[in-house]
């Protein structure tokens, strides 16, 4: 029988069931290391080093595509340790456009080409998908793969089987014609399992219309969802957003809700109570029209999660489709300040037709930099200088431009321990052949993860133990990880139990009540190992990640 979705495995990723697994009981607490700053570290890059660090590998590795592809979603769809590409394709920006296949593509390792099996998972039903997102919604220990369509269509939840097969389980989810612009999978409601929240702009014309409500499915811890937004989500009125997600803004372990607005005088924030149901704050975020994304990490090192959005700045040289961006920082108490004069100067925030933005640590120094994916410029870099302050390079992508990128996604595709880019391309007359870049200029990860925000608190006789844990990156990917565990001690013998992922970078395991010595550890793919207990910063050994 499968171990139990809420303590034994991170979401969405067979492979660590056996890493987890493993012999682990004797790994002791991560010593201290040597002391050394990351920043100082012989692993870390200059940022001037970066200049063409991805190069464009597309054609060796990935066969033709074709239409608008509006994102790309990262998964292990096969269960053997790679990472796959999911392709949320059909469309158009405010018409409804030609429905088409959503693409998938499975890896074959290096040396090998990205097999397309897109006929095989979605079957040969075209849709008007806006966003694909796989995590294990069943508990069964396979990735299942959400469906999110638009332009008042029904959505589509897909599960998977241990040989790596998809079964349609549509009939698991509200039959319910949405226009969804994103969806995220997260346990709001704290009960175990992970729910859905999606963005839904309504019908009609997404420039023109009243907008659409926010939209909350509740699992049952089995797969099977139930639409629980009357009585949970306020009925507040999205126009057109492209963006949602689920971000612990105030450190209190539970998710709450971010909504980009394109059409409104600025996205929202609404609270989660700790138990599933909303409140909006309309003084929780600077207001500021044409949002197309957020992205949350700890620009500044404070310990709360700072934000990025796209597209909401000044109009830049008169052209009303290219805008600056912002960055919000955290004060500390879950609310949002403007940043972006102190942090983010006009000569680095230069302003383009931009649509996503997707975190990781470029130069392996500690702290997160992050990528920009543009229709009308360049694919770009801000590199982070630690304390939040950003500078731009536009010269890291090789090989001919990406005039199309409305999706980006991150992950080591390879297996050399460097991060690869895969942009999806669409809304450009040339941008129909999705790109794959492979981060051959990268230094190699030597950073270690960041623990913060470790708790233990008693849950019905038992220990509840939380933490939040990431890899400088978004979002975080099963196979990213060798272990993210909990270790303790009952009567003096050591003891573990791995943790499970339950939204946002957030974690989780349930320890005996008599649990003791208890110490939140994780280990990325490359070795690199951080541990915190309780109300402790956290510490790191550096490259030393085996048991």
């Amino acid at each position: 029988m499968p171990p139990s979705p809420l303590f034994s495995r991170l979401t969405g990723s067979p492979l660590f069931l056996t890493l987890c697994l493993g012999p682990v009981l004797g790994l002791a607490a991560c010593a201290s290391g040597d002391g050394t700053d990351p920043d100082e570290s012989a692993g870390a890059a200059p940022a001037s080093s970066l200049a063409g660090a991805w190069v464009d590998r597309t054609e060796q590795l990935l066969d033709s595509t074709a239409g608008w592809t509006n994102k790309v979603e990262l998964a292990d769809l096969d269960g053997d340790g790679r990472l796959d590409l999911l392709f949320a394709n059909g469309g158009a920006y405010s018409t409804p456009g030609e429905p088409e296949l959503n693409g998938a593509y499975l890896n074959r390792g290096p040396e090998g080409r990205f097999e397309d099996v897109s006929a095989t998972l979605f079957g040969d039903t075209p849709d008007l998908t806006r966003v694909i997102k796989a995590r294990d919604a069943d508990g069964d220990g396979y990735v299942d793969v959400f469906v999110g369509n638009t332009y008042q269509t029904s959505s589509r939840l897909l599960a998977g089987q241990a040989d790596g097969s998809f079964v349609e389980r549509s009939s698991r989810i509200p039959d319910r014609p949405m226009s969804l612009g994103d969806a995220e999978f997260g346990d709001v409601d704290g009960d175990g399992d992970l729910d859905l929240v999606l963005a839904d702009w309504g019908p009609g014309n997404n420039m023109t219309n009243d907008g659409g409500r926010t939209r909350l499915w509740l699992n049952d811890g089995r797969g099977r969802f139930e639409d629980a937004t009357e009585g949970r989500m306020p009925d507040v009125r999205i126009r057109f957003s492209w963006d949602l997600e689920l971000v612990d803004v105030d450190n209190d372990h539970d998710l709450d809700v971010l909504v980009s607005c394109k059409r409104c005088a600025g996205s929202v924030l609404f609270r989660n109570d700790g138990a599933g149901a909303f409140e909006e704050d309309p003084r929780g975020l600077p207001q500021y029209t044409n949002n197309y994304e957020f992205e949350a990490m700890d620009l500044d090192g404070d310990g709360y999660l700072d934000l990025v959005t796209v597209n909401d700045g000044d109009i830049v040289a008169e052209r009303g489709s290219s805008r600056r961006e912002h960055v919000f920082r955290n004060d500390g108490e879950g609310r949002y300040r403007d940043a972006t004069d102190a942090w983010w100067p006009d000569s680095e925030n230069i302003g383009e037709d931009d649509n996503v933005v997707a975190f990781l640590d470029a130069e392996s120094d500690g702290d997160p930099d992050f990528l920009i994916g543009s229709l009308s410029g360049p694919d770009r870099l801000l590199v982070n200088d630690g304390s939040g302050r950003l500078s731009v390079m536009s010269d890291v992508f090789s090989g001919s431009e990406t005039p199309g990128t409305l999706g980006m996604a991150l992950g080591d595709l390879d297996g050399d321990g460097r991060l690869d880019v895969v942009q999806s391309q669409g809304e450009h007359p040339t941008a129909v052949q999705e790109r794959i870049h492979l981060g051959i200029g990268l230094p190699p990860d030597t950073s270690p993860p960041s623990v913060s925000m470790v708790s233990a608190s008693e849950l019905d006789g038992d220990v509840l133990v939380r933490a939040r844990v990431h890899d400088h990156k978004s979002p975080t990917i099963g196979v990213e990880w060798e272990r993210v565990e909990v270790l303790y001690q009952v009567m003096s013998a050591p003891r573990s139990v791995p943790m499970a992922w339950y939204g946002e970078y957030l974690w989780r395991a349930r320890l005996p009540a008599e649990a003791e010595s208890i110490e939140v550890c994780a280990v990325d793919a490359a070795g690199n190992t951080a541990c915190a207990s309780p109300s402790e910063p956290a510490r790191s050994d550096g490259n030393d990640g085996a048991p």
